[in-house]
């Protein structure tokens, strides 16, 4: 009697079309984060739950998959071949795949070394912190450092106060960029006189980095930057009126509406006063409801201060011209990055005015609402946990700012480990931080 032998030999037929649901899952990501409409539960769900399980099904599979599948593929010109092999590789318990993907880190092209550090970043492989970290010596090339200093931070393993100083400090940009972004997770590693220089970069978005740490870390005169750079057309002018936005006075926020009467700067404004919580924003919403380009926007943002949900009557449909616009400027700065705005709702202004006439007067013009709501520290710690993806970095930036980077959320991580990170920060009662900026910032 033959003595029954299960058959070993792997599937390739099924750990192909594994690799290709991962290829796709990886190629959607970007839009399911840049989603107007899709909550975090939601994209966990469609998206995170399934690239998972697809990735660990490579993980788990015979080692003759590492040399037929996933080594070849890690060296392909192909964003979404290389990170779904990097991510299976790393997910090995076998050393080869940490050993191949830090290879593919310093020896890869420009291309591949970014493809790279998007899977090493997510990454869960134990002990892999101790191996990043011993990336961060001067004997590496500098886009080496500054990945593994980005993987560190959405980990969340500081580097440590020494070698990030070495970092804010570096001669290369892409390192210095990469180092602020680690001192807004860890501002108390960072030496404050070093992220204000950033603010002396020649690059726009080395300076908006430095806006966002200086003000994690309460520097007044970082402050006083951030209200400086408000007109500029560039990223740190970008970021400088959402940080206007998010924890100006009343004279900020006025500053920011007429700065809807510049067309340049009109788009990223509307988008900044959405956060702003003001009945004065809302109301400089309301002009902007049917206009061809921004109608959308300005929907989207009066909504986020009102709490107003669009349906019925106060919906309206899109005309054929609305389609067939050119993408606003700032889209076509990362053409990779879809055009979330024709995903918004349209409003029809006359029913909305109707809606707000009575609404108003139920909120106080010197307060702030989120979603109509007055912002407490709860409200703020449960917007994370269920508004749109698109809408969440800025209130992770601004959870950050407040709490000092005691608690953070990183917008750009797993989503189950953002949840965690969100629970945690309910223990937060706010308190004085709930203030605008200028009242507390001190340093």
């Amino acid at each position: 009697m033959w003595a029954f032998r299960p058959d070993l030999s792997p599937r390739w037929d099924l750990l192909e079309e594994a690799f290709d649901e991962a290829r796709y899952q990886w190629q959607q990501r970007e839009y399911f984060f840049q989603s107007a409409t899709l909550q975090p539960g939601q994209v966990a769900e469609l998206h995170e739950e399934r690239l998972r399980a697809f990735i660990d099904m490579l993980a788990h599979s015979a080692s003759r998959v590492s040399e037929r599948l996933l080594l070849p593929n890690l060296q392909e010109d192909d964003r979404e071949c290389t990170g779904v092999a990097a991510l299976a590789l790393l997910a090995r318990e076998a050393p080869h795949g940490l050993t191949a993907v830090l290879t593919e880190l310093r020896e890869g092209t420009p291309e591949r070394q970014g493809w790279v550090a998007e899977a090493l970043a997510l990454s869960e492989r134990p002990g892999l912190a101790h191996q990043l970290v011993s990336l961060l010596n001067p004997r590496e090339q500098p886009e080496v450092q500054a990945s593994a200093l980005e993987s560190l931070r959405l980990q969340g393993h500081s580097p440590g106060g020494a070698v990030l100083t070495g970092a804010l400090a570096h001669p290369s940009p892409e390192a210095r960029l990469a180092a602020l972004r680690a001192a807004r997770r860890w501002p108390r590693d960072a030496e404050a006189g070093l992220v204000r220089r950033g603010l002396e970069s020649g690059l726009p978005e080395l300076r908006a980095a430095a806006l966002e740490a200086g003000l994690v870390q309460a520097q007044r005169p970082v402050w006083q930057a951030c209200r400086a750079a408000a007109e500029a057309p560039d990223a740190m002018g970008r970021t400088a009126r959402l940080l206007l936005a998010l924890g100006g006075e009343d004279e900020d926020i006025s500053r920011l509406v007429k700065l809807l009467d510049t067309p340049p700067l009109r788009p990223d404004t509307l988008w900044a006063l959405g956060f702003s919580g003001r009945t004065a924003a809302a109301d400089a919403c309301l002009p902007w409801l049917e206009d061809p380009r921004l109608g959308g926007r300005a929907a989207e943002a009066f909504c986020a201060i009102t709490g107003l949900v669009l349906k019925d009557g106060l919906l309206r449909e899109r005309e054929e011209e609305d389609d067939s616009l050119p993408p606003l400027e700032e889209d076509l700065r990362t053409p990779l990055t879809p055009e979330p705005d024709d995903a918004l709702p349209l409003a029809r202004a006359s029913e909305v005015e109707r809606w707000w006439s009575e609404a108003r007067k139920h909120l106080r013009p010197d307060s702030r609402v989120l979603g109509g709501r007055p912002l407490t520290a709860t409200r703020l710690v449960e917007a994370l946990e269920t508004l749109p993806m698109r809408r969440r970095p800025p209130l992770a930036l601004e959870l950050a700012i407040r709490t000092g980077g005691q608690y953070a959320v990183e917008p750009r991580g797993w989503l189950h480990v953002q949840r965690r990170q969100a629970a945690e920060a309910r223990s937060w009662n706010g308190g004085a931080a709930l203030r605008p900026f200028a009242t507390w910032m001190s340093r």
